[in-house]
């Protein structure tokens, strides 16, 4: 194979549903000359079996099998062992639309001071429902700005390509943040680089209960603040190592508490939530499912009782308005 002029790195953990489509969608890349590293992260399903299957068929495709580590370790390895000078990010429940790489690519190049690239990205549920799309400020200047000082960064993890000169400069991800690695990522990429955005949705970012987004989410929320504060720490000159030592700490309770029902429970209700009541404005009857959800494991979460309220009432006047129509 010739030498790729970019990596994919994706880390797979019991994706065996998801990840052949979500590698599909690189395959069909304009982009060809690229290389996937594949992270078997200690999948319990069939996901090793699928991606050794798929890495048969292209010899584009590299699998490494790895104990379960969590994402961050993975992605370290993914990016040690690119061949490329350039590196994007997907993950294995998400897809990439045709373009994405050449686009992003091509925006890399044409602006050495841009470090890392992006795009807009639709958000969608669990079964490809399209639930938004996310946009951000095309100006590269006004988009460091806006990721630096109001959290402001790329729609999604997966969404990202950088160089890996700037990746290396700053230290790549780092271990400690077992969640909102990407963010931290980011912060220390815009400290000495510009970050562009393709202004143009090249990005289905799926949302589901299950997914890191659903169950982890108020942990999540701790390791991002945490990276906020490193950042503050950053361009006050000041050392980070007790704050970095409180993300160990946090990646201890991370790791203990990742198999807590409860914790777990209320993520996946609120994510529930959080796509049902997407759907209740997009006019979509099939919000009502994930309402359900939601009202099965917390039948007292009012505001679902009015969402599903406001749904049922939509599709009522909907066929009000037909039968009018018809008649």
């Amino acid at each position: 194979m010739e030498q790729p002029l970019l990596t994919v790195v994706m880390s797979c953990f019991n994706d065996v549903k998801c990840v052949e489509q979500s590698i599909r969608s690189i395959q069909q890349q304009t982009l060809r000359r690229w290389e996937l590293i594949a992270i078997n992260d200690g999948s319990t399903d069939q996901t090793g079996l699928m991606l050794d299957r798929l890495a048969s068929e292209d010899s584009r495709i590299r699998v490494i099998h790895q104990v379960n580590s969590g994402l961050t370790a993975a992605l370290i390895r993914g990016c040690c062992e690119s061949k490329a000078d350039v590196i994007a990010r997907q993950d294995a429940d998400d897809v990439s639309h045709p373009d994405r790489l050449a686009l992003q690519f091509a925006l890399l190049a044409s602006n050495p001071k841009l470090g890392f690239v992006s795009c807009y990205a639709n958000y969608v549920g669990p079964e490809g429902e399209f639930l938004s799309t996310v946009i951000r400020n095309p100006d590269h200047a006004v988009a460091t700005t806006e990721l630096l000082n109001q959290r402001m960064g790329p729609p999604a993890h997966g969404t990202v390509t950088f160089r890996r000169s700037t990746y290396e400069q700053v230290g790549g991800y780092r271990l400690p943040f077992y969640y909102a690695q990407d963010a931290d990522l980011w912060l220390r990429m815009a400290e000495v680089s510009l970050i562009g955005y393709v202004p143009v949705p090249l990005y289905d970012f799926r949302w589901h209960p299950g997914s890191i987004t659903g169950s982890g989410r108020s942990i999540q929320r701790e390791f991002g603040l945490l990276g906020q504060r490193c950042r503050n720490a950053r361009n006050q000159g000041e050392d980070e190592s007790l704050l970095l030592a409180e993300v160990e700490s946090l990646k201890t309770r991370a790791i203990a508490e990742r198999n807590d029902r409860r914790d777990r429970t209320t993520n996946q209700v609120s994510m529930n939530y959080q796509i049902g009541s997407q759907l209740v404005q997009n006019r979509d009857p099939r919000a009502r499912r994930y309402l359900k959800n939601v009202l099965t494991a917390s039948p007292l979460h009012w505001k679902a009782w009015i969402r599903l309220c406001q749904s049922l009432l939509s599709s009522k006047r909907r066929k009000e308005s037909d039968q009018e129509s018809h008649s």
